[in-house]
């Protein structure tokens, strides 16, 4: 039953991912939804297969280079905009699970969260609801980006009044990193550690703030 339960809630949380991206970079969900899926299935089992065979450390690395595999083969982009998408998908991503947790813990919810439990379960479909949510609020705003498209042929405006977004994208991915190693060092919640969520969550805010911007 675990096993079931993992290979669900984590083709879930690929699928949430992929909806992200198509949504943030205007590409079609309706007709990239079934091979995202399928390849959705497959990250999930060579996630379990990763965490069965005690190979976790290498675990993220793995995930990325078939998330920037199937980006690259369905979608058609280039590999430095398909590494565009999976850094800002994979950032994105990170900090709402990231905040999931910390939350969770922090108000008693759970204890702990450990891989194979219910309670990593629940956080892989929250994952999955809140990401979808975002998703649908880009796209009725008719937020993203139209800067790459499939084989990859710009717009005139190619990045230009994006460098803000990009600007706060790895703001986030510097605190996401040193939450987590303050997390590893001190293994507890403290006043700091509650002070970088708060950052993470307004970060997170003005990143999705511009990607809704329309491009003039």
């Amino acid at each position: 039953m675990s096993f079931i339960m993992f290979i669900a809630a984590s083709m879930l949380e690929y699928i949430s991912f992929f909806i992200f991206v198509m949504v943030l970079f205007r590409f079609s969900v309706k007709e990239n939804i079934l091979k995202f899926a399928l390849g959705s299935v497959i990250l999930a089992f060579v996630s379990n297969t990763v965490q069965t065979e005690s190979l976790q450390d290498i675990s993220p690395l793995v995930n990325v280079f078939i998330l920037f595999f199937l980006l690259t083969i369905i979608l058609r982009t280039k590999l430095f905009h398909s590494f565009i998408m999976v850094a800002i998908g994979y950032v994105a991503q990170a900090l709402v699970q990231w905040l999931l947790v910390t939350i969770l813990i922090h108000f008693g919810v759970f204890d702990q969260i450990t891989t194979y439990t219910g309670n990593a379960y629940r956080v892989q479909v929250m994952t999955f609801f809140v990401m979808c949510l975002i998703s649908g609020f880009i796209s009725v705003t008719k937020g993203g980006f139209s800067y790459i498209q499939s084989n990859s042929r710009f717009y005139k405006d190619t990045l230009r009044g994006n460098k803000l977004f990009a600007i706060f994208m790895i703001l986030g991915l510097v605190v996401l990193f040193a939450g987590n190693i303050f997390y590893m060092t001190y293994e507890r919640l403290s006043d700091s550690f509650a002070t970088i969520c708060i950052v993470v969550v307004a970060i997170l805010t003005v990143m999705i703030y511009f990607s809704i911007r329309k491009e003039g």
